[in-house]
């Protein structure tokens, strides 16, 4: 397994893990960013979703290759 192959998946199970706690811990999923750029907005999400998808992000494109 290269080393890119293991950040997506390190990546995709940090992100997961850290939903799950705060889940357990408070019960629900805490987002707070959203992105505005004049008309362009983005849904609201937190970090542990940005590792998430950059992870499966990495894996599509080693799986690519």
């Amino acid at each position: 397994m290269n080393l890119l192959l293991l950040i997506g998946f390190a990546l995709i199970i940090g992100g997961g893990i850290g939903n799950l706690i705060d889940r357990i811990v408070h019960g629900s999923v805490t987002d707070f960013f959203q992105i505005r750029l004049g008309f362009f907005r983005t849904g609201i999400f937190n970090i542990a979703d940005i590792a998430v998808t950059n992870g499966v992000f990495i894996l599509l494109l080693q799986i690519g290759r």
